[in-house]
């Protein structure tokens, strides 16, 4: 199984809040999935993606 982070990990990594994540993932430009009702996982793939794509601009 392929390793995911939650908002909170990630906003730690990127120097941000949580909720920015949530707001990437809810504007559709960060892909995530949920596990049960509430819990959001961001897939590491979808990490890179957006690292390489914000990076090159």
């Amino acid at each position: 199984m392929e390793k995911s982070s939650t908002p909170e990990q990630l906003a730690k990594r990127w120097h941000c809040s949580s909720n920015t994540i949530r707001n990437l993932i809810s504007a559709g430009k960060l892909d995530a999935y949920r596990v049960g009702k509430k819990l959001l996982r961001i897939p590491a793939t979808a990490i890179e993606e957006y690292e390489n794509c914000t990076t090159s601009e």
